[in-house]
């Protein structure tokens, strides 16, 4: 057990045996109930830098400490492959436990009809990808049915992909490949029709979620850039309509701009291309000073489509302009534009909005770019999550609403329970983030979490001390969604039974 800090603790407890206090618990994995032994326990005190002590737990999954002055203190508990957790407590505190949540992992193989493994990358001899195997975890943009990714990985040797660091969130799973022998593609598991949503509540272990890529007929696209330089290359990218995560075929063209895709199976694309490339990444190509884009709408229907003419033409622009309380968040940041269609393109955009007047982000491709604020104040979040669509004429400036922080200010609706000793579990439900917030009731059975940021959550209640099996966070029918506005306290009624949350 590491005691950072502890000699001089207990020192001081000498000194003053009023402030010499203790701590002791457990932790245990929520799936299991196991106990986790080395898991860390970091202890921060208000007004102080350094760490007032950095535990580690025993095989047993217990710690202890004596000499920590009493008081306030936010302890943040991790272990590798978990989800890392944080609360506070008042020292002195004995009995604590602490259920961690296992990541959850998806895995599987991707094989064509003849058995053999797709391949992760083919390159060309300059480096540059030339083939490409994608695995993608998606979920759904807040209010919408459109799949955003948030997890990208190349295949393993033998066609092998695993996701191991999935925390508690509702996820599809997606296959692209293009340039390879099979041709180009996208699929979603089980199938594009109907995609199947992983529930993931914490050390889910999806196995077998295999793909099968079947050769069919395949035609190419054929045509050239039209574009006011002469020897320009131009990266040229294709996206399937239904399923714009991520491209299907990518390529740069030849200087004189011309292109041909080849191995394009039937179907409605988008066709991308932007320029000067100047470089490239492992995916995607970087542009040059005063870039150019051009984009139009293709279909592939059994034969090949040649003389595709893609004018391109100046970037677009786009206003930025901050609104929030005239306290407590920056007067100026750093906005960043992520583009949302497959162009392609490596590297973002962004400008520094403030509150006085619009500022002006330029050299932008004509499509779907979500803002975000990329550096607030500690306290300051970004309440909206704007998305611009520069394919259309932009109708005034953009507005990111900053505010402060929000909380919760709860009580636990016992009926015939103990309202004491309930540990309340507190998720991100639109970030997927990978860490959790821990609160204990009192004996009034009221609890508090503090400095959230603005948005949407899921909230349950259980036994802080029941048995070994009783997980905290077990499927999301039984957590309750709430809603968390910025600058104000959430009033929160948290009904439970003896069993758990309700």
């Amino acid at each position: 057990m590491r005691r950072s800090n502890c000699a001089a603790m207990i020192f001081l407890a000498v000194a003053v045996p009023v402030l010499a206090q203790e701590i002791d618990g457990r932790v245990l994995e929520d799936t299991s109930g196991e106990p986790l032994a080395t898991a860390e326990l970091r202890f921060h005190k208000a007004g102080m830098r350094e760490l007032a002590a950095d535990l580690e737990t025993e095989r047993d999954g217990r710690f202890h400490a004596s000499g920590l002055p009493a008081g306030e203190y936010t302890v943040d508990v991790s272990k590798a492959n978990h989800i890392m957790t944080t609360l506070k407590l008042r020292v002195p505190a004995t009995g604590l436990v602490v259920r961690l949540v296992r990541y959850a992992v998806i895995a599987g193989t991707v094989r064509d009809t003849e058995g053999r493994p797709l391949p992760g990358r083919i390159s060309i001899p300059t480096g540059r990808t030339s083939g490409s195997t994608r695995i993608a975890v998606l979920v759904k943009q807040p209010g919408t049915e459109e799949l955003k990714a948030v997890r990208q990985v190349a295949l393993e040797e033998g066609g092998r992909y695993r996701i191991f660091d999935l925390p508690p969130g509702q996820y599809a799973v997606g296959l692209w490949w293009a340039g390879l022998p099979v041709g180009s593609g996208a699929q979603m598991y089980p199938d594009n029709s109907h995609p199947r949503f992983f529930d993931v509540a914490g050390g889910e272990d999806y196995r077998d979620i295999d793909f099968l890529v079947a050769s069919g007929a395949s035609f190419s696209v054929s045509g050239k850039i039209e574009g006011p330089t002469p020897k320009t290359n131009y990266s040229v990218t294709l996206g399937i309509s239904d399923l714009p995560a991520l491209p299907v075929a990518q390529l740069w063209t030849e200087e004189d701009g011309s292109f041909r895709l080849e191995k394009i199976p039937p179907g409605a694309y988008d066709l991308f291309a932007a320029g000067p490339v100047r470089g490239y990444g492992a995916f995607e190509a970087l542009l040059d000073k005063n870039p150019v884009y051009g984009r139009t709408r293709i279909q592939v229907i059994g034969q090949n489509l040649d003389g595709v003419s893609v004018p391109v033409s100046a970037g677009r622009t786009v206003d930025v302009v901050l609104r929030g309380p005239p306290d407590g968040c920056p007067k100026t940041t750093e906005v960043t534009l992520t583009l949302l269609d497959p162009w392609g393109l490596l590297g973002g955009s962004s400008v520094q909005a403030n509150f006085d007047k619009p500022q002006t982000a330029r050299d932008l491709a004509p499509g779907r770019y979500s803002l975000s604020a990329a550096r607030l104040d500690a306290g300051c979040y970004q309440v909206n999550r704007p998305v611009v669509d520069l394919s259309r004429d932009a109708a005034g400036p953009v507005t990111l609403q900053l505010a402060q922080s929000g909380s919760i200010r709860g009580t636990l609706r016992a009926g015939t329970a103990t309202a004491r000793d309930y540990a309340v579990m507190l998720l991100d439900a639109e970030a997927a983030g990978s860490t959790a917030q821990l609160a204990f009731t009192d004996e009034q059975g009221h609890f508090e979490f503090a400095g959230l940021r603005p948005g949407r959550y899921r909230i349950a209640a259980q036994p802080a001390a029941g048995p070994a099996k009783a997980r905290w966070v077990a499927d999301f029918a039984h957590m309750m969604e709430i809603d968390v506005p910025g600058g104000v306290p959430t009033e929160l009624e948290l009904p439970v039974s003896k069993g758990g949350a309700q």
